[in-house]
């Protein structure tokens, strides 16, 4: 080797003897490549990078892992359960294998929304500990590289999974929702449904029904009763079934009754106007009905109108606002919490990560299984804070925006106070 040229072996040995560990500086898995030089300097950019890759590499194993483990569980079971509704629908759905892969793919999307601030947080103390088990953690601090240093790969990490699912609930899952509305025992969507009694606030119509099919959006034996202003023909409207309709050309939104019994002659009665919004549409003014049916307009979706919560919790910012302004709906305090608790969810995360990280690389640490069960218990309590704040606002106790905000108020000033000793 040529004088004065510095050997490979000497740089990265130079690297580990400043407190890195061998298997987080190996050539053929961080890229480093003979020949290139290697700053000794753990403070150095190129090994400041190293550790960031090192830890990065770490978690997103431990997540992928955890994540893969936890779903695999759960749907291995729910598919037992349901095996025989899944083998009579796959000869109309074209096989076994599909109709799984269709069916759990969907509930894959959903399940990564529901626990990707629990797995991440599980993610960063699999990665960290998986550091203090082989004395890399010790390693790093000697060297001089500081607590938050160590701990600032995971703190991004997890910033990235909570706005990865911020993105998934926000622009996935509301094109996708009304898979979820399908269990194991209505995969086709034609089974009925039970139907409850709701309110059209804005018309003051009751909607009344045998039974609902979400496929169809079709509500069997629906029977309306209409407030006094609409009562020209009387305070009834009994049908066989009312399908919902979006608006086009000929009507706004709203349902079409097929099969009127009452009022008799609906044929021959003229439509009912209120405000110069036509609320009632029959066959004497619209010429789009065939004989029995008529149209009620209504800004209550189908999906709204079933009193599925599919339409709240898997529907996007932007339409649970626009519900909100709706005076069709009626809306209570938990669409307004909902709306306050997506703004809330990412930071959240972060604030169950943020209580997390201290109890592995702060500078009182207990061992690995203390440091587990200690997350365990941290775990269990920032949920019963956070849905017992939820639960006193859907009650009324408190204010939606107050339920929704109150556990951020309580939760980050905590978790900044357990993350300061990693600044020190």
């Amino acid at each position: 080797m040529p004088a004065g040229k510095p050997s490979p072996t000497g740089q990265i040995d130079a690297v580990a003897s400043a407190g890195l560990s061998s298997a987080a500086l190996r050539p053929a898995r961080t890229g480093i490549r003979p020949g290139r030089r290697v700053s000794a300097d753990p403070s150095h950019p190129r090994s400041a990078m190293l550790i960031d890759r090192y830890i990065a590499r770490a978690q997103m194993h431990a997540f992928l892992i955890v994540f893969i483990s936890l779903a695999g569980l759960t749907f291995v079971v729910d598919a037992f359960t349901n095996m025989e509704e899944f083998v009579a629908h796959a000869g109309d759905a074209g096989g076994l294998w599909r109709v799984l892969g269709e069916y759990y793919g969907y509930r894959l999307i959903s399940f990564f929304d529901a626990t990707s601030g629990i797995i991440s947080l599980a993610s960063a103390m699999f990665a960290l500990s998986w550091l203090e088990r082989h004395n890399e953690l010790t390693a790093l601090l000697a060297a001089g590289v500081t607590r938050w240093r160590i701990a600032r790969g995971a703190i991004v990490f997890a910033g990235v999974i909570a706005i990865a699912a911020a993105t998934n609930r926000e622009f996935v899952i509301p094109h996708i929702r009304q898979a979820f509305s399908r269990n194991a025992q209505d995969l086709k969507g034609d089974r009925d449904l039970p139907f409850e009694a709701r309110y059209d606030h804005e018309t003051e119509i009751l909607f009344r029904g045998r039974s609902a099919r979400a496929a169809t959006y079709r509500i069997e034996g629906a029977s309306l009763h209409l407030p006094l202003a609409l009562s020209d023909h009387g305070t009834q409207i009994d049908s066989d079934e009312a399908l919902w309709l979006p608006a086009d050309g000929d009507h706004s939104a709203g349902y079409l009754l097929r099969g009127v019994r009452e009022p008799v002659g609906i044929d021959r009665l003229a439509a009912i106007e209120v405000a110069g919004r036509t609320i009632l549409q029959t066959r004497a003014g619209a010429a789009w009905l065939n004989a029995g049916e008529c149209f009620v307009a209504s800004e209550v979706t189908f999906e709204q109108l079933v009193g599925s919560a599919n339409w709240s919790q898997y529907s996007s910012t932007p339409e649970l606002v626009r519900a909100i302004a709706n005076p069709s709906l009626g809306v209570g305090a938990d669409v307004p919490l909902r709306v306050h608790a997506r703004f809330v969810a990412p930071l959240l995360d972060m604030a169950l990560t943020m209580l997390g990280i201290p109890l592995v690389v702060g500078p009182n640490r207990r061992g690995i299984f203390v440091a587990v069960g200690m997350c365990v218990a941290m775990t269990v309590a920032f949920f019963l804070v956070t849905l017992g704040c939820h639960a006193m606002a859907a009650s009324y106790v408190i204010s939606p925006s107050v339920g929704a905000w109150a556990p951020l108020l309580v939760l980050a000033p905590l978790a900044a106070w357990k993350a300061q000793p990693m600044w020190q």
